[in-house]
């Protein structure tokens, strides 16, 4: 009958644009960015990237260095960084990676290198469980975009509305957020997951 779930395009658009905004008040000239995907050729890995390099299409500053599949696991994050800094070195100023857990798998890497993530490179992640969060508020993450696994309201809602035979949306999406070093999160509530 429909579709309920995140908005993995948007999630991407919602990361360029933080990151078109990081740049200007960077006042950066020129962005050289390193992805580290989903699973190649999943739903979320396709639509992030393509609303990632969407946002960021009309903005001549960036730089897609490279992509590479982290397969949404946190070992996999290290060594895609690892790959990513034997490869370009200094030259990144950007991870955008598609979750959380790849993200906290690169983080270390970083600053193994002698670099402080969040400072040296501006660290971009997707999902918005309480370990980035945490990690967020230390400063080691710039930004996560909110992939919200709480969906039962929505679906409750919607499975009441076709029981009493009432038209639905073919698609329904979650309100996500966007966490970011742009924002104070001193009393953002616990996650829950």
């Amino acid at each position: 009958t429909c579709l309920i779930g995140a908005d993995f395009y948007q999630e991407g658009v919602k990361a360029g644009e933080y990151l078109i905004r990081k740049a200007d008040s960077l006042g950066l000239d020129r962005v050289n960015i390193v992805e580290i995907t989903g699973t190649v050729n999943s739903t979320p890995m396709r639509q992030r990237q393509a609303g990632f390099a969407d946002a960021i299409a009309g903005d001549e500053r960036m730089h897609v260095l490279e992509s590479i599949d982290g397969d949404f696991i946190k070992s996999r994050g290290a060594e895609c960084m690892k790959m990513f800094l034997e490869e370009y070195g200094d030259e990144i100023d950007v991870v955008y990676s598609h979750n959380d857990e790849m993200t906290l798998g690169a983080i270390p890497v970083i600053e193994e290198a002698g670099l402080v993530p969040g400072k040296d490179i501006v660290v971009i992640s997707i999902d918005g469980g309480q370990d980035a969060i945490d990690v967020l508020k230390q400063g080691k993450i710039n930004c996560i975009v909110e992939c919200t696994p709480r969906l039962g309201k929505e679906v409750m809602e919607t499975v009441i509305r076709l029981k009493n035979g009432e038209t639905v949306e073919k698609t329904i999406h979650p309100d996500e957020e966007v966490f970011s070093d742009e924002q104070d999160l001193t009393n953002l509530a616990p996650r829950g997951y």
